[in-house]
């Protein structure tokens, strides 16, 4: 999954500097160009009329029209939408003097797409070649800026900078190197097949490529505010890190990596070592393995999605309500039988507001929050098996369009119309820019994995752990799930969602992946 970077309080100082657009080779016009955060920028505006197209800024987006379609960015929100499609993006608009800027490269890759969708045309977007010295230069006068900013007591707009991820395949296995610059605090965070980097007060550069070994290590870059996250997917032995300055870098040593399948990985040690080269001096610190934040007092909050007048999906003859509230019952079952406290959003056939929902969890404190909940696919379409999402930009469109679907409330008796739901979701990618909820993905994503594993343990159909802009799960202060169990357009797996005995195994797994993440 690709991932998002933001420095939008990021201060540039903007001249006269121009870039030259080209497409397919010839010249079509300049654009303003500056730097920021170590990345380029350009002007918005000057790109799209550049390539013909007009820009407004309209409904809380910023979009470029064309014949058939158009090209939306959301401030506040690492994503844009082409024909209905959103696309997680590895940057955010940045808005200076009443203008909207975007990093370059990235700008020429959604034009691209844009001109594709709109004139069905596959063209080639670049930039003058020559430009990079002009590039190079505002860089270098940004960063002597932020080095004098750096000196001042408040260090309101200093950002660091994640330069480059290089790889090397070594005897002992891959080897990656990060490279960083400025004012970074770096963290580290270990689990199940799972390794991330945390680099607080960072920006990534647009250079960050993909992994040259995703059969055996593979790379998710994304961006929480002002925190530059790497998580990294492997099968490693064990897993060797230190820290090297002067330049900066930190490097990660895979020992023995084994390909990566759909198995679950096995818990590997993050050992810290001595640098291999000599003379470098090291500032290492302890591996910060992850823990779920404990209450007082244990409690899981289990939601049954839809209910009353809302039944949810329905098809072959089981209304989703209903399924629902019986696998959330079995599972407040099981948990309080394995010594765990455990209560429901709602005890019986009616309804809840999706905001309801998860201010009960809080108002109880709850440890983690559940919400239980039944697919469907249209006419013609097929799936089978169990998908675990959590509130973050969206996997893909198919999990984009399921969280419309969940996000759709009754008012008044009637369903919110496709144009209510498309503004409240859109609102949601804006909300996942908030720090606070972003603070809620690294736990809910590890919280994720485990009832994966412990599900495909119990010999449940697992499809998918994904993630998508969910309401319910919305200003939840705990790490939050929403659980599809299966596919009611299914019949099979219909039939068997209403069978009694599939019900207490689903109660069963959900239960053992939580007791397991809860350390219980």
């Amino acid at each position: 999954m690709i991932l998002f970077f933001s420095f939008s309080s990021a201060r540039a100082s903007f001249g006269a500097e121009t870039l030259t657009l080209f497409v397919n080779g010839e010249k079509v016009g300049e654009v303003h160009s500056t730097a920021i955060g170590g990345a380029r920028y350009v002007l918005l505006r000057d790109v799209a009329e550049a390539l013909g197209f007009s820009i407004k800024e309209k409904d809380d987006v910023i979009a470029s029209y064309g014949e058939r379609t158009s090209l939306e960015f959301i401030p506040g929100a690492a994503a844009a939408i082409i024909q209905g499609q959103i696309l997680a993006l590895p940057y955010r608009l940045v808005k200076e003097n009443g203008q909207w800027w975007f990093e370059s490269d990235t700008t020429l890759k959604l034009f691209g797409k844009f001109i594709e969708a709109d004139r069905g045309k596959n063209v080639t977007l670049s930039w003058q070649k020559s430009s990079d010295e002009v590039v190079k230069k505002a860089q270098q006068n940004s960063q002597k800026t932020s080095e004098v900013e750096s000196k001042k007591p408040q260090k309101t707009g200093t950002y660091g900078v994640v330069n480059a991820v290089r790889w090397g395949n070594k005897d002992f296995g891959i080897r990656v190197v990060l490279d960083y610059e400025g004012p970074v605090k770096v963290g580290l965070v270990s689990g199940v097949g799972r390794l991330t980097l945390r680099f607080d007060g960072a920006a990534v550069s647009g250079s960050i490529g993909e992994s040259p070994y995703p059969e055996l290590v593979r790379m998710a870059v994304s961006q929480f505010g002002d925190r530059a996250e790497f998580s990294f997917v492997h099968r490693a032995e064990k897993v060797e890190r230190f820290k090297l300055e002067n330049p900066s870098r930190y490097v990660l040593d895979f020992y023995d990596p084994k390909p990566i399948d759909e198995e679950a990985p096995k818990v590997v040690t993050v050992t810290q070592k001595k640098p291999a080269e000599k003379g470098a001096k090291t500032t290492p610190k302890p591996a910060e393995n992850f823990i779920p934040k404990a209450n007082t007092k244990i409690l899981v909050m289990v939601d049954a999605g839809h209910g009353g007048k809302d039944p949810g999906a329905v098809a072959n003859g089981v209304l989703e309500k209903d399924i629902n509230l019986k696998v959330a019952k079995l599972l407040v079952e099981y948990l309080r039988s394995k010594g765990v406290a455990a209560e429901l959003t709602r005890k019986g056939d009616y309804y809840l507001k999706l905001s309801e929902r998860t201010q009960i969890a809080n108002s109880k404190n709850a440890s983690v929050f559940v919400s239980l909940h039944c697919n469907a696919l249209p006419k013609g379409r097929h799936a089978k098996g169990v998908e675990i999402y959590l509130m973050a930009l969206p996997s893909d469109k198919d999990a984009m369009e399921l969280a419309k679907i969940e996000n759709r409330e009754l008012l008044n008796g009637d369903l919110e119309s496709t144009e209510a739901v498309d503004k409240k979701t859109k609102v949601l990618l804006q909300i996942l820019g908030d720090m606070q909820q972003n603070a809620k993905i690294q736990e809910s994503t590890k919280f994720a994995e485990v009832l994966f594993s412990k599900g495909k343990a119990r010999g449940l159909p697992m499809r998918r752990v994904a993630q998508a802009p969910f309401a319910v799960l919305r200003g939840a202060a705990m790490p939050s799930v929403l659980v599809e169990m299966g596919y009611l357009t299914e019949r099979e797996e219909a039939l068997k969602l209403k069978n009694p005995s599939y019900q207490k195994q689903l109660a069963a797994a959900i239960g053992s992946g939580i007791i397991a993440f809860l350390g219980k």
